[in-house]
């Protein structure tokens, strides 16, 4: 290889890199005053979604329409057949969220933030007198299952079954929204 075709070649490799870096750093005032608009970013795989006035109208709507949590047991219970395994994992979050509401609003102090916080939860909710011995052997048998399902390599579950723990859970979160004296 002379030169003069090492030359080209070299070129041919870095024209396309240097023309988009030079591009994006001429216009990068501009581009900046885009990013809040941008809804998507896709590159080969990698790909991005961006919401935030959509994520801002869905907490707002929440709080407006409190139904919508119901909705979202009978969308876990229509997904439970084909995602067993997701509609457990968001069933045990929804159980989650309520109980650290609890526990929160009757001790603020309470830090959370731990290895092993859902005993830590399951505790807190025993001591605070919000749930009674059955309905904390529960709460550890739902968070049990959770974690089998969430960390057993070998831990199928039909269904079914993942109907049965979505009708469990919501059980729970009723009980502990209506009895959060």
């Amino acid at each position: 290889m002379d030169w003069m075709t090492f030359t080209i070649k070299l070129m041919d490799i870095l024209v396309w890199p240097i023309v988009v870096t030079a591009a994006v750093y001429a216009l990068r005032q501009q581009l900046r005053h885009l990013i809040p608009f941008t809804k998507k970013l896709k590159y080969k795989d990698f790909e991005m979604e961006f919401g935030q006035e959509l994520k801002a109208a869905k907490r707002d709507a929440e709080k407006a329409f409190p139904e919508i949590k119901r909705d979202k047991k009978a969308m876990l219970i229509a997904s439970a057949d084909s995602m067993p395994s997701a509609s457990i994992m968001d069933a045990w979050r929804e159980v989650d969220q309520v109980a650290e509401k609890l526990v929160l609003a009757k001790r603020p102090q309470a830090d959370l933030d731990t290895n092993q916080r859902y005993k830590l939860i399951e505790d807190l909710l025993i001591e605070l007198k919000i749930v009674d011995t059955p309905k904390s052997k529960l709460f550890n048998e739902l968070r049990t299952l959770r974690n089998k399902v969430a960390h057993a390599e070998a831990y199928q579950v039909s269904g079914t079954e993942a109907v049965q723990y979505i009708e469990l859970c919501y059980r729970l979160i009723d009980y502990l929204q209506t009895n959060k004296v």
